[in-house]
């Protein structure tokens, strides 16, 4: 029957989530294998566009092949251009017959229907004749060729190549439009073995092909001649990309490729086929951006759907399960008449399972309702209240006592706290409010402690400070003790989230042992909720997974800020004191002090600014802003602390700003105002004494030093050491070498130094260094 309770809530909520899971399921399903089958038709679309576009781009270059060959097989027998042939000088040859060669050779362009640059070449005369123009080369290349960009010595080095059959060439474009041409050359006479055969020439412009199909604007165009073992293409490739094509050209052995062949290497798409009369191979290279993109976009739309289908799922689930409400009713409804059934009945669903529950703590309860036991837990839970409230009481407690009540101190190998919080709900409709957060205690202790039960946790349950707080241990050392509990607390979080509508915040402590491990752990519950409700992040449950170290909540009042802020309201500089006051403030917030660690600060701050003003303490302004401060920190409004802090300062500025204006207001007040400030403008200067103020201000030494010490009530040379001593006590704390501050701050030497600050301070820098740098930790002790 354990297994039973154990399984009846796993059972009931996989039933309730059954048909929205499968259902879910089967539509996600559904979604992703029609994704990846259009992806597959997408790819299909490409293989058949690539080849309908490859053999209209074979069939564009076999109509210019074919041109060339129709033209240089009927030119071959013509008689002119044989006499021009045979001939070795250019000028052996008459004007006129060049003239009516052109004639003849124009004919023969017009009648083939070549809408390309066409000439023929004679290597004997280094003769080029076209339809319109002839010369020599140079003249030629002058006349017409220089147009096309492409430099006289590429152009020699194309046309001076030894020729047995139709070649191919892309000669180096060399303006800056990049014009991409491709020069088909033939022999006249193919069958002929003479070294210096006549050429003829055809020039193609790649744009016309580009022209006409959008699809190769931004990919790459290559022909591989077979015979000759040269491939060229409209850009440049990669050695990877060549190599990747002279495989796949490799692939097929001597046969050619009848039908467009396609091969996928890394991010490109090569597609290719062969030359109807020439042993050339046509390929394409085309990059897969624009099918990756497609594929991007259904990723994109799948994922709003998924997302879509989700929320929908989520809210049907959130409207289903907020109807459980009338179940907790019914709950109460039955206690309430104290009908108890059978908790051992077979285990059916929601109703069976809580009901047998509760009636089972209810019999408990009753059971358990001995004056001997409710005094036991009494005294208990008094115990248990003076451990969390009190870091001392460990070490006045009975520890035989607690064990004859029950708190195992000596028997647990390690204890946590596991703390619970109701969140505020809107009863106002309800008769007996208090009678619903009791019942809602009520379950969420039957629920944690049967859980706790079934992972063989043991436990105590008391209620404290608004939070039903649980004491778990083990008597044997349990490495996996910290996942039951978060086993024990998540199921229960989804029984009574899927049955209930009340909702809670938890908290888990650090493990701990012995007896005053109970205070830390209390505290440790404590600054859980306390980060919960300052970041809202009621996820963040473990004081583990805390993002602020223990060591980071004391109070921090640095000396170095401290002489900041007696320096700025000495100086009636309200706003820079207002600054000091609002970053102290600010950084022991985040700090997370507990209300006597804040009122603590509140008292140092309020310190060091009367202090800054003591001449004029007894101001009744100033008792006044000094009662609105001790008030504010009563409320522990910390808001409301530093504006009366940052009035108090300003109270005590203005009253600074007064007095020197008093002061200098007659010429005897400014002539002290005048040498307190030389003072501590030129404090760093070891020669600054009466000797120098009186060199200065042109004023006997003696009088100087009377002057000052009947306007300051202070010796001179001394005002002159507190000046540096004050920079020096900033220095000190910025780890500074001594000599260097002896130096920079006027002393001359370090021996007169550590004399002075002895002297005045009662220490040694070194100690004084010291003591303050544990300033921080001994003030959080005495908190």
């Amino acid at each position: 029957m354990a297994e039973k309770k154990k399984w009846a809530p796993t059972k009931m909520f996989l039933q309730w989530c059954l048909s929205y899971l499968l259902i879910s399921v089967i539509a996600l399903t559904l979604l992703l294998a029609s994704g990846y089958r259009y992806l597959d038709v997408l790819r299909d679309n490409l293989e058949y566009t690539n080849g309908i576009q490859l053999d209209m781009t074979r069939v564009w270059l076999d109509q210019k092949v074919k041109l060339l060959r129709n033209i240089t097989a009927k030119e071959s027998s013509t008689a002119a251009i044989e006499a021009v042939r045979q001939t070795d000088d250019y000028d052996d040859i008459p004007r006129y017959d060049y003239y009516m060669l052109t004639r003849k050779i124009s004919t023969d362009v017009i009648n083939y229907g070549i809408g390309d640059a066409y000439f023929l070449y004679f290597p004997s005369t280094d003769a080029i004749v076209s339809n319109t123009k002839y010369g020599q080369s140079r003249r030629f290349y002058d006349l017409v060729l220089e147009a096309y960009d492409i430099s006289y010595e590429d152009w020699m080095e194309i046309l001076k190549q030894n020729l047995v059959t139709t070649r191919v060439f892309q000669p180096v474009v060399q303006g800056k439009d990049s014009k991409n041409y491709l020069v088909l050359m033939r022999p006249l006479n193919i069958t002929s073995r003479e070294p210096d055969k006549a050429v003829a020439v055809m020039i193609v412009d790649l744009e016309d092909l580009f022209k006409a199909s959008d699809w190769l604007n931004n990919d790459t165009l290559c022909i591989n001649d077979r015979n000759n073992g040269v491939l060229v293409a409209n850009h440049e490739l990669p050695e990877a990309t060549e190599n990747a094509v002279t495989e796949l050209i490799k692939s097929s052995g001597s046969r050619k490729f009848d039908e467009a062949a396609h091969r996928t290497s890394k991010e490109e798409y090569i597609s290719i086929i062969s030359s109807t009369y020439e042993n050339w191979d046509v390929a394409v290279i085309l990059k897969e951006q624009a099918f990756a993109s497609k594929i991007i976009d259904i990723q994109k739309l799948l994922a709003v759907v998924v997302i879509i289908y989700l929320l929908l799922t989520v809210a049907v689930i959130a409207n289903s399960a907020a109807k459980r409400y009338l179940k907790l009713r019914n709950i109460v409804q039955v206690l309430h008449r104290g009908n108890a059934a059978d908790p051992e009945e077979n285990l059916t669903d929601a109703f069976a399972y809580i009901d047998s529950r509760v009636q089972k703590l209810v019999q408990d309860n009753v059971e358990s309702s001995d004056l001997i036991e409710q005094q036991r837990t009494v005294m208990l839970r008094e115990q248990f209240h003076a451990m969390i409230t009190n870091a001392d009481a460990a070490n006045e407690a009975d520890t035989d006592q607690l064990e004859n009540l029950g708190f195992p101190i000596h028997r647990a190998k390690q204890y946590y706290l596991l703390a619970y919080r109701l969140q505020e709900q809107d009863l106002a409709n309800e008769k007996d409010p208090d009678k619903i957060y009791e019942m809602q205690w009520f379950i969420l202790q039957n629920v944690t402690r049967e859980n706790l039960t079934s992972r063989s946790l043991e436990n105590l349950c008391f209620r404290e400070g608004g939070m039903q707080l649980y004491f778990i241990w083990t008597e044997k050392d349990d490495p996996e003790m910290l996942e039951s509990i978060l086993w024990s607390y998540e199921y229960c979080r989804s029984f009574l989230t899927q049955h209930f509508e009340f909702r809670y915040d938890i908290a888990v402590s650090s493990g701990h042992t012995g007896l005053d491990g109970v205070y830390k752990a209390y505290r440790e519950v404590c600054r859980v909720y306390q980060y919960q409700q300052r970041t809202q992040d009621t996820g963040t449950i473990f004081y583990s997974d805390l993002k602020v170290q223990p060591g980071d909540t004391t109070v921090r009042y640095p000396v170095e800020t401290e002489n900041k802020l007696h320096l700025a309201v000495r100086s009636g500089n309200e706003g820079e004191a207002c600054t000091q006051i609002q970053a102290l403030m600010r950084q022991n917030q985040e700090n997370y002090l507990s209300p006597a660690g804040m009122q603590f600060l509140v008292s140092k701050i309020m310190s060091t600014i009367v202090r800054a003003g003591e001449q004029r303490s007894d101001d009744p302004e100033l008792a006044e802003n000094q009662n609105r401060v001790m008030e504010a920190a009563r409320r522990g409004s910390t808001e409301a602390m530093e504006q009366a802090l940052c009035r108090l300062a300003g109270t005590v500025c203005q009253a600074v700003r007064a007095s020197e204006q008093e002061a200098a207001a007659d010429e005897k007040g400014r002539l002290y105002l005048e040498m307190r400030d030389y003072i501590e403008a030129n404090y760093s200067d070891a020669a600054l004494n009466v000797n120098a103020l009186s060199e200065h201000f042109d004023r006997p030494a003696p009088f100087v030093s009377r002057y000052f010490k009947e306007m300051n009530g202070t010796n001179l040379t001394q005002y002159i050491h507190k000046v540096r001593l004050e920079h020096v006590k900033e220095k000190l704390l910025q780890d500074e070498k001594l000599e260097t501050i002896a130096i920079t701050c006027g002393f001359g030497s370090l021996r007169s130094f550590l004399r002075i600050f002895k002297q005045y301070e009662g220490v040694t820098p070194t100690q004084y260094r010291e003591l303050h740098s544990k300033k921080e930790e001994t003030t959080n002790e005495n908190i």
